[in-house]
């Protein structure tokens, strides 16, 4: 007779969960972006050529993030700002919201700007290592990136 190893279940392997967990983050940081509702949409833009916004370039707002979660939510988060750096990368999650995201301090904490699905076809100009201003409410750190959400482009 041969010795045949147990095969494990699929629910039993460490990079299974760590899938699970990835995706669930993905999921629950995008579900802010949606807007389903335009007259608010049109409400915002028209109060917000009246507003100033805090305005922060995209490595600081990552180094503050990286340097004290806290006090950079306390900060920033559910603040609508003004971000400005350079694009590192531009395309769709899991549930074909489309993003931008602008390099931050490292490989690794990048600021990631949501955008409706609406504003799709803003997106389709833009280029990689471009600098850009984008206007997003912050929603705090997701994993390693500072989430922005409903996000639109300023200049």
């Amino acid at each position: 007779m041969e010795d045949q190893k147990a095969k494990k279940s699929i629910f039993k392997k460490w990079w299974f969960w760590v899938i699970v967990v990835l995706v669930l983050f993905i999921i629950l940081g995008s579900s802010g972006s949606k807007n389903t509702n335009n007259t608010a949409q049109q409400n915002q833009n028209n109060s917000a050529q009246q507003q100033s916004y805090t305005r922060v370039t995209a490595p600081d707002l990552a180094a503050e993030y990286k340097a004290n979660q806290v006090a950079a939510d306390d900060k920033y988060k559910n603040k609508t700002i003004e971000v400005s750096g350079t694009i590192y990368n531009i395309g769709k999650d899991i549930l074909d919201a489309p993003y931008v995201i602008l390099s931050g301090t490292d490989m690794v904490t990048n600021i990631q700007c949501m955008f409706d699905k609406s504003d799709q076809s803003q997106l389709t100009s833009l280029a990689k290592d471009t600098k850009i201003v984008l206007r997003g409410k912050v929603s705090g750190q997701v994993v390693f990136n500072v989430l922005l959400n409903n996000c639109s482009i300023v200049k």
